[in-house]
């Protein structure tokens, strides 16, 4: 039985010269001892530029990105939630509704949101709601599913909640019109 020699370790003289980046390379990313946190891109990832985003739920492809928000008003204060991610068409717009129907009925109980925030809010997901709408229809990759698209915004009782505030609202700006 022979017994195989050890690998010896690399070192730094294998007979090979050591790798100079070219000119154009390294005016383009910076690398020195005043930025060690810079490293050169491997030789072989020059040229291939970056990926197509990707939907961040399902991987599909063509994407947006867009703010959706989602506001739930409290009696002094307020809490906004939001998404700012790559998303297809169908993820997209079933977040769209989702977040839209949570702030019908979820963002009108504060003066500040009746106010600012919950208007704020519907507005930007109507601009998203359009973007996403714009897109083509994409199937995701096998083995990822799309978020369901659900009822539209209006088919969905808790959107009608939004009523009351509103009712409160016109009924009070009605009797301080007509005391003044």
């Amino acid at each position: 039985m022979t017994s195989q020699p050890a690998p010896r370790p690399p070192s730094d003289d294998d007979g090979l010269p050591p790798y100079t980046a070219p000119a154009w390379y390294t005016r383009r990313i910076p690398v020195g001892p005043d930025r060690p946190d810079a490293t050169p891109i491997p030789w072989y990832a020059v040229g291939q530029g970056t990926p197509p985003p990707q939907c961040h739920i399902c991987l599909a492809q063509p994407v947006a990105v867009k703010e959706i928000r989602s506001h739930t008003g409290l009696v002094f204060w307020g809490r906004t939630r939001t998404i700012a991610e790559p998303l297809c068409r169908q993820c997209g717009i079933a977040l769209v509704r989702t977040m839209t129907t949570r702030t019908l009925w979820q963002g009108w109980w504060g003066v500040l949101s009746l106010l600012f925030h919950t208007p704020a809010a519907l507005a930007q997901n109507s601009a998203a709601y359009r973007q996403f709408r714009d897109l083509p229809a994409s199937l995701p990759p096998p083995g990822r599913r799309s978020l369901a698209l659900g009822k539209p915004v209006l088919r969905r009782p808790q959107a009608y909640v939004a009523l009351l505030p509103l009712a409160g609202t016109l009924a009070l700006a009605t009797v301080l019109i007509r005391t003044a």
